[in-house]
């Protein structure tokens, strides 16, 4: 329902209030180092007229003749090396005519020439004599007789470096013109000369280069009064000739010889229309002259905010959905009383805690992770030791001979039996430990990923996060140590207690079988016998004798094997998983409590409250991204009652 002077008038409201809070666009190098970078711009979201073209061109003419007045820096080589954003408010006629700058908000200028030399002085003082920024300088002028519009004025496109200039400076005007107008809300004025072939214009390749169908380009031909004698431009006026889909205004600028001569620009106004309407070429056409400019820009950008107003809407409640999770995620204020810090304290702790088992009681990267450890890792683990090795011919032959000394067993020799059998439960302690650290570094991997992740304020205050994760990883190691020497003790009681029921079934068993063993069947034919020889075994009685003992030792250490298969896993549960639940900040919590203790029993102490405010010192980034949301959230609800108030 809003008219075009009423789109206007918001739209430039809503890009003042971005140039009050800091928002030009993600290439703003001081909202960057204020925090705001990757932060929702509303400027990018907002339509915007972008001008650009070469050295000379008349670009400077051109805005100077929309405003009505002469107030940018002049000279030769390049003379803009800052962009300047450039806001133009229409007041009443009876408001007082002003221009201010936002490096000097309570500063107004009355005077043009001011306004010139501070453009000329603000670049000065930032950039020195040569180099460039892309870093705006914001001007906003309020006057009865300029139309509502906002236009970026980029430094001209140059081919080459003059002396002083670094030698990247070609390169670094035309990637600054590229970020300015590759937006897809920046209408694009290409400035080009009309004494220049318009096929090699520069300002019209890099338009063509970001908007290839030239759906918000508009061409603007200027000097069309010092073209040779004989030839016009009325071809590309009418847009026969470099067409462009919306087509060119003509205009003519004051001359050198004009400026000098102090011709105002009311004047140029009138002599620019009387060269047109007295030219052949020209006369009857309808987009010549700075007033048609001015009518053309602006219908053009009333037509792009009203199509663009409902994604603007939509812009401007996600970014303030999405600033208002991230002001959460990041807290409030650092904490000033002692009461506000331990509860902040103890807060994340149970956090950290609660994220912590939720992790645990998950599937991937999760309690999945230990029950692969217990299915997998352990029972490989166990598989790669040397059982075959210890209950081989030759090893059972030996440990059975050097069991009896110096006086032989008489029936069954049982000190063979208990070697054999210790060596093979031996072989499990490395297993179990091993399968102790897998889980201890599983725990400590979900630690650090919630530390990391699922608490994000922790990420506010570095010493805290620190103190989290030490305090949690010293209680893993504690634990582990815990779990570590419970399995070790599980393997030694295997080794220190041999229970004789199992051989009594053994040969309860292999009686009933026909007096055989099933492991002991001996390898046939010549391995056979190449074992045996090793072994220094005389007779096939002796050989079938230390099978069916390494068969025995083998058959009790494999039940015990499947036994610790189940009883490992739960102790590394039990001493490991279970036990740390709720329990590794118990230490830090202790610590806390303990301060606060020692703080109400002296009244003279700040320990705790030292303590505390060590633990809550907040990175000074943190401290800037969030006053940097913080001001991009109040443009945002601003800007979304300013735009429900319009509509």
């Amino acid at each position: 329902s809003l008219g075009e002077t009423g789109l206007l008038k918001l739209v430039n409201k809503l890009q003042a209030s971005c140039t009050l809070l800091g928002d030009t666009g993600s290439g703003d190098s001081a909202d960057g180092a204020a925090g705001g970078v990757d932060l929702p711009s509303l400027w990018e979201a907002l339509p915007s007229i972008v001008v650009v073209g070469g050295q000379s061109s008349g670009k400077s003419s051109v805005l100077e003749a929309v405003v009505g007045h002469d107030f940018l820096p002049r000279g030769s080589g390049i003379v803009t090396r800052r962009p300047l954003l450039l806001q133009l408010i229409q007041t009443t006629s009876a408001a007082e005519e002003y221009g201010t700058f936002l490096h000097k908000k309570n500063q107004k200028f009355h005077d043009y020439e001011q306004i010139r030399r501070e453009i000329d002085a603000e670049t000065h003082r930032s950039l020195g004599k040569y180099s460039i920024s892309s870093d705006p300088i914001n001007l906003t002028i309020r006057s009865p007789s300029v139309p509502n519009l906002t236009l970026v004025d980029l430094p001209g496109l140059t081919k080459v470096a003059v002396e002083g200039q670094p030698a990247s400076i070609v390169r670094d005007i035309e990637n600054m013109a590229r970020q300015f107008i590759q937006g897809k809300n920046a209408i694009i004025l290409a400035v080009t000369p009309a004494n220049a072939d318009a096929a090699t214009s520069d300002a019209l390749r890099l338009a063509k280069e970001v908007d290839p169908a030239g759906e918000r380009t508009i061409g603007v031909l200027t000097k069309l009064d010092i073209m040779d004698r004989g030839t016009d431009a009325h071809l590309i006026l009418t847009n026969r000739n470099a067409t462009l889909k919306h087509g060119w205004i003509g205009i003519v600028n004051r001359s050198q010889a004009d400026i000098d001569g102090k011709k105002n620009l009311a004047s140029a106004r009138r002599a620019e229309m009387e060269f047109f309407t007295s030219h052949p070429a020209y006369r009857g056409l309808h987009n010549v002259g700075t007033p048609a400019l001015s009518k053309k820009l602006s219908t053009f950008l009333e037509k792009t905010i009203r199509d663009q107003i409902p994604h603007i809407q939509n812009f401007v409640l996600e970014g303030i959905q999405a600033l208002q999770a991230e002001l959460r995620s990041l807290g409030g204020p650092a904490m000033a009383s002692r009461g506000e810090m331990l509860h902040m304290v103890l807060t994340l702790c149970r956090e950290f805690d609660r994220a912590y088992e939720t992790l645990l009681d998950r599937g991937k990267n999760g309690g999945e992770s230990i029950l692969g450890v217990f299915e997998s890792g352990l029972k490989d683990s166990i598989h790669k030791q040397n059982f075959k090795g210890i209950f081989s011919l030759a090893n059972v032959a030996t440990t059975i001979n050097e069991a009896d000394g110096y006086q032989p067993h008489l029936i069954a020799p049982e000190m063979g039996y208990r070697r054999l059998i210790e060596q093979g439960l031996g072989l499990l302690r490395a297993p179990c430990e091993r399968c102790v650290d897998d889980i201890h570094q599983l725990l400590c991997g979900m630690v650090q990923r919630v530390v990391g992740e699922s608490v994000p304020m922790l990420n506010s205050f570095r010493v805290l996060k620190t103190e989290v994760l030490s305090a949690s990883l010293n209680t893993l190691d504690k634990l582990k140590e815990e779990a570590k020497a419970m399995v070790v003790t599980m393997v030694e009681m295997e080794k220190s207690y041999l229970t004789a029921e199992f051989f009594r079934n053994l040969e309860a068993t292999e009686a009933a079988a026909g007096g055989a063993p099933a492991a002991a069947a001996a390898p046939a034919g010549e391995a056979a016998q190449s074992s045996s020889t090793a072994a220094g075994i005389s007779s096939d009685f002796e050989e079938k004798h230390l099978r069916r003992i390494g068969a025995h030792c083998s058959a009790y250490v494999k039940s015990v094997v499947m036994q610790m298969r189940q009883t490992v896993p739960k102790a590394c549960v039990y001493c490991q998983v279970q036990a740390s639940r709720g329990s590794l900040l118990e230490a830090l919590t202790t610590k806390v409590a303990s301060a606060a203790v020692d703080s109400v029993s002296s009244i003279h102490s700040n320990k705790e409250k030292d303590y505390l405010a060590r633990l809550l010192e907040e990175d000074e980034s943190v401290a800037r991204r969030r006053d940097a949301c913080a001001r991009r959230l109040e443009l945002l609800n601003n800007a979304r009652d300013d735009i429900a108030a319009a509509l």
